[in-house]
């Protein structure tokens, strides 16, 4: 029975994703199918980060897993009923308005309906003109109208409003008299369009206005927005550098009971030394508080860097939200400027400065003694942006978590597992499982068998000479891995006199000067006429 449900396990593992098309390949693959052991499409060989696979809930179930048993617990979801934390990814919508030029034309006087809850003012009292309430966006400031409750009056201010006309009058029941009103003229006004951006992740804890300015200052190819390529990147990038099968033994292949204990122990040791995420603050307001580091980091956390435990830019008491700190940045006098760089604060990895209202990203690991620009915030070994700012910290580094583990312990070039076993291979510069080493076209075991290194995957001579060798111009065979040839361009021969000859004549050209004319080998002039007059 517990074999049959290991089986089923393995099974439904491998539907993930069943058929769907590869992005790089297009029609070449016919459809995503797992291999059993690699992690790896069997049809294209191609990742499953680069097919389009919707594993929101599967990468979420593998965060939410990394995040268990840690103090950022406040990240995941409760427990579901299957026991699997969730990663809940903090998708945001932000509403960014931008204004807009329109037309607004005054009612005319045959439009007036007496007794109705339109407006008009006497030429001798000004029109009625409460404070008006206004809107702040970081892109462009909005005015707001705002009606006196139960008056039916309603006033506008700002720029972009006009004037009532001057030669009405403020009535509220039916008219004796007529009164006569100027011809309607066009009059520019204002009207807000509300753009709508929805990010797929956004820093946690913070209000959103900082969040923007976090998003602005990341590369645009890069910034998470659902449905661009951004959004793309972070997907394959959250594959890429949290692999499951780093963390979570049953995404292994046949681990023995040793293997399985000596992984939960790594990562033990990597949640409780090294993991950990970024947090936004901005320097100048780091600068500000007096004294050494605290328990508290940036603003938006709470004790211990816990994200959402602290203020989100709501008024309150601030000693809640933002930790008593010494000086941050290059050591120097810390100070805020005017305008451009803010006192001495500079970036730990390209070391120019933070500019005034620039959010800077922090690792508690790292200490507050260091900070990073936003697109500054990136792995040490592949330098790509550390997704969703979760980073593993390690002798003055920053680690992605892929290549955290690949610090710590050699990685199977066949399998993409992280190796904890005392045996393995090492050929061609990589780390292998004894059992792995194997032909990347049929995977037969190459131990002690004849291979060939094909874009840096060993393929068995049998694989070789059927899908990669190339043919001889001459005869037209497949030349062996280990014969000698001769190449001209996009054409081989075997370096033999029976197939590198002239076309002409027959004669052996090895060490011989020769020409070539659409595959052909000529040895002199003469033979060139004689092929090219026949």
């Amino acid at each position: 029975m517990e074999i049959e449900k290991e089986v089923k396990k393995i099974t439904l593992g491998h539907e993930i994703g069943a058929g769907a098309a590869c992005l790089k390949c297009k029609d070449k693959c016919e459809g995503f199918e797992l291999h059993f052991w690699r992690k790896i499409c069997r049809n294209c060989k191609c990742g499953v980060e680069d097919h389009d696979v919707q594993l929101q809930t599967e990468e979420n179930k593998k965060v939410g897993k990394l995040f268990e048993d840690t103090k950022y617990t406040g990240l995941i979801a409760k427990l579901k009923r299957d026991g699997i934390p969730s990663y809940r990814g903090n998708q945001v919508t932000i509403c960014i308005p931008s204004t807009t030029v329109s037309t607004a034309t005054p009612v005319p006087a045959s439009s007036f309906i007496p007794g109705s809850s339109q407006i008009s003012a006497p030429s001798a009292e000004p029109a009625y003109s409460p404070p008006a309430a206004s809107v702040h966006s970081p892109a462009s400031p909005a005015a707001v109208s705002t009606a006196a409750p139960g008056t039916g009056r309603t006033a506008a201010s700002g720029p972009g409003h006009s004037a009532l006309p001057s030669a009405v009058t403020l009535t509220k029941g039916p008219v004796a008299a007529t009164t006569v009103f100027p011809s309607p003229t066009p009059v520019p006004a204002k009207t807000d369009v509300v753009k709508s951006v929805t990010y797929e992740w956004a820093p946690p804890g913070i209000n959103q206005s900082l969040a923007l300015r976090y998003m602005e200052l990341l590369p645009p190819e890069q910034r998470p927005i659902a449905g661009t390529a951004g959004a793309d990147y972070r997907k394959k990038q959250m594959a890429k550098q949290l692999p499951d099968h780093d963390q979570d033994p049953e995404r292994c292949h046949e681990l023995s009971p040793g293997e399985v204990k000596q992984m939960q122990q790594y990562v033990r040791k990597y949640k409780d030394e090294a993991l950990g995420v970024g947090d936004i603050a901005l320097p100048e307001d780091m600068g500000q508080q007096d004294g050494m580091a605290g328990e508290k980091g940036p603003q938006g956390l709470g004790a211990g860097g816990k994200p959402g435990a602290g203020a989100t830019g709501a008024p309150g008491n601030k000693s809640d939200a933002v930790a008593t700190m010494g000086k941050v940045g290059t050591p120097g006098a810390a100070g805020m400027s005017p305008a451009g760089p803010v006192g001495n604060y500079s970036c730990h990895h390209c070391q120019l400065p933070m500019k005034k209202g620039e959010p800077a990203v922090y690792a508690e690991r790292a200490g507050y003694d260091k900070l990073w620009h936003p697109a500054c915030f990136v792995c040490c070994n592949c330098t790509e942006l550390l997704v969703d700012m979760i980073y593993f910290w390690k002798k003055g580094q920053l680690y992605c978590g892929r290549h955290y583990g690949d610090s710590e312990k050699p990685r199977c070039a066949g399998c993409d597992e992280l190796i904890f076993s005392n045996e393995y291979t090492q050929a061609e510069g990589h780390n292998w499982h004894l059992k792995h080493f194997c032909c990347f076209d049929c995977d037969c075991v190459l131990a002690g068998e004849t291979y060939v290194m094909e874009d840096e995957k060993p393929v068995c001579k049998p694989c070789y000479m059927k899908n990669h060798a190339v043919c001889c111009v001459a005869c037209q065979n497949p030349i062996e891995p280990e014969a000698q040839r001769v190449s001209y361009g996009e054409h081989h021969w075997h370096a033999e006199p029976q197939c590198f000859q002239c076309s002409c004549c027959s004669k052996c050209l090895m060490g011989q000067r020769f020409m070539a004319m659409q595959g052909m080998l000529l040895c002199s002039v003469e033979c060139k006429k004689k092929i090219t007059a026949s």
